[in-house]
């Protein structure tokens, strides 16, 4: 049974890489509706996990040395029980929980989501103009000003250290960069910023065409103010650390996955919000399905899940 796994073995695969981590979705709905938006890659209309469910599978991860969870969606604070969710989790957790979020509901819960033992959030935001921010939310209600209010929700709740997202996109946005950074500096984030990428399907859109642009440029002139850079091990990029007027702010560059390095430093499972195991985000077919599960199975699942994954770009 699930409560006799007591190993804390990672499972590596077979390219050499540790599971440590659970990319866990909890839904495919959304209160905003950016038009950018991959869901994880999966439909809108599902069954999802219970939060009983998320547990057990989380417990069996943790027998194998997983301890660290990131939380996404659609957008996780819609689901009802998001509180019993963390707390769930963090009965066998004692690393990183973490969520990305679009920062709508923040205000609202970012003190009981820390309670239930939340460690910090990804705060999506990909304008400060009231305009560009209603036009890439493409709702009816600008929620601009809610969602600065759950950042600063999320900083006085310990949510830290809080990121920001931020796509940039070309004609829309790009000239936002500098009032972003110092937004950041000013309300104690870090900034990552987001090459816009498509889909291998529409990577040559009219959509890709309009609106992606490289980030090159603009992180050779962070790069030059910087005080001092950091390496994230996890994604294998830079964090760079400039001066502001407002203070000092860290600045993350998010691009393309289309190299070996990324791949060779993945360590996370990804489980979607219908119950299957994915090993990689751009990978077809590669799903363990687990909403049904047999307890006794699971474990087995999970192993062979783990030895399946292989690097997509080789």
């Amino acid at each position: 049974m699930i409560n006799d796994i007591i190993s804390n073995d990672f499972i590596y695969d077979d390219y050499g890489r540790p599971v440590n981590s659970l990319r866990i979705q909890l839904n495919a709905i959304c209160n905003l509706h950016c038009f950018f938006c991959h869901m994880e890659g999966t439909e809108r209309n599902m069954e999802y996990l219970t939060s009983e469910q998320i547990g057990e599978i989380v417990e069996v991860a943790h027998s194998h040395g997983v301890n660290k969870i990131k939380f996404t969606g659609g957008e996780p604070t819609l689901r009802h029980d998001i509180i019993e969710i963390i707390k769930e989790t963090r009965k066998y957790i004692t690393g990183d929980i973490s969520m990305t979020t679009n920062g709508v509901m923040l205000p609202k819960l970012a003190d009981e989501l820390k309670n239930a033992g939340l460690s910090r959030v990804n705060i999506s935001m990909h304008a400060i103009d009231e305009n560009n921010f209603e036009l890439i939310t493409n709702v009816n209600r600008n929620y601009l000003k809610t969602v600065q209010d759950g950042i600063n929700s999320a900083n006085n709740a310990g949510l830290k250290p809080v990121k920001v997202n931020f796509v940039v996109l070309k004609g829309v946005n790009e000239n936002e960069v500098s009032d972003m950074i110092n937004f950041c500096a000013k309300n104690d984030a870090i900034l990552q910023l987001i090459e816009f990428e498509a889909d291998r399907i529409k990577e040559y859109s009219g959509e890709y065409q309009k609106y992606h642009m490289s980030l090159d440029s603009i992180e050779k002139e962070i790069g030059k103010r910087s005080l001092e850079m950091e390496r994230n091990s996890l994604h294998n990029r830079e964090r760079y650390t400039i001066n502001t007027e407002y203070g000092d702010v860290k600045i993350e560059f998010v691009k393309p996955m289309h190299n070996k390095d990324f791949c060779n430093n993945c360590t996370r499972l990804r489980i979607t919000a219908d119950g299957n195991f994915k090993t990689c985000l751009l990978r077809e077919n590669d799903y363990f399905k687990i909403k049904n599960y047999d307890k006794d199975n699971l474990d087995e699942l999970y192993m062979k899940a783990v030895k399946s994954r292989i690097p997509y770009w080789g």
